[in-house]
């Protein structure tokens, strides 16, 4: 939860799971949420598969965003933070990849990060990815995704030269076009979302989204009888009874009302006390005096 609600502002309730899975023998996803100067960080970066070292990679991502956007001050600009936790975290995988002997010279790594910030006119999350970990909103019964996956096929579907049913069982599914550690210069699509009380912004690998339906996400996570945290829970025993093939991250964040604030009494001036007593003697004494002065006529 926020730990210092801004009053009249939303109050964020947060929530995280990372898993290795059924089938997996290393967790190579990495995930984190922590209050920093700009907001609240949420990360979720996974190492890709099939080549060695993918969780160290991850792992680098999530630092080197941390050590970075934590260093900034609380006014600098959001979507550069981003940028530039991006550039250094590639600079950072692309060179321990390239050491020579490194047994982790293919190693590279997806990342989904955002930056939730409150002000007075409202609750904004900056979103930025590079890979196919994805973030959605869950709002008023509907979700939405906020990401578009750099991937073999997706890059099909934008050319309509596949349906999205054969997206789901293309062999290709796992084939990134972009990633952090590949290339010495990567680029990270940021966008900056409104928020509102009710929503939910999830982030999640591709193990989540990867294994379990869009509609049955959206179940858990609108599910009123769950909190946030019984929700991420039930969104990883989701993607684990469909088999739990692959890591599974997730992070949420879901705005609640605020809480109601107790009137304030309004504190009385001494000194106004004062006169007024003065003023009551006063008239009392008045009032003696008026009914002496009668009687003894």
């Amino acid at each position: 939860m926020s730990e210092q609600p801004i009053p009249g502002l939303p109050v964020i309730l947060f929530a995280e799971v990372c898993d290795r899975g059924t089938m997996r023998q290393e967790n190579q996803d990495s995930v984190l949420h922590v209050q920093i100067p700009l907001g609240e960080l949420l990360i979720v970066a996974d190492g890709i598969g099939g080549y060695t070292g993918g969780a160290v990679a991850s792992r680098k991502v999530v630092e080197n965003f941390y050590t970075h956007m934590s260093s900034l001050p609380a006014d600098y600009s959001g979507e550069n933070a981003i940028r530039e936790a991006a550039a250094r975290a590639n600079a950072e995988i692309v060179a321990a990849a390239s050491t020579p002997d490194s047994p982790h010279q293919q190693m590279g790594s997806t990342i989904v990060v955002a930056l939730l910030q409150q002000y007075a006119d409202g609750s904004y999350a900056w979103v930025g990815h590079v890979g196919d970990s994805r973030a959605y909103l869950v709002r008023a019964g509907r979700i939405y995704r906020l990401t578009t996956d750099h991937s073999a096929v997706q890059s099909l579907l934008n050319r309509n030269l596949i349906t999205p049913e054969e997206a789901e069982r293309h062999p290709d599914t796992s084939v990134l076009t972009r990633c952090l550690g590949h290339q010495p210069e990567v680029e990270i699509d940021i966008e900056k979302h409104p928020l509102a009380v009710g929503d939910t912004l999830l982030l999640c690998s591709d193990g989540l989204w990867g294994f379990v339906l869009e509609k049955e996400i959206l179940a858990a996570v609108e599910n009123p009888s769950l909190t946030v945290e019984a929700a991420a829970h039930s969104l990883l025993e989701l993607a684990l009874a469909a088999g739990g093939h692959d890591n599974i991250g997730i992070e949420m964040a879901r705005l609640i009302p605020p809480p109601d604030i107790p009137p304030r009494h309004q504190q009385v001036n001494p000194a106004l006390i004062w006169v007024l007593g003065v003023f009551l003697l006063s008239l009392v004494g008045l009032f003696v005096l008026a009914y002496l002065t009668f009687w003894a006529q």
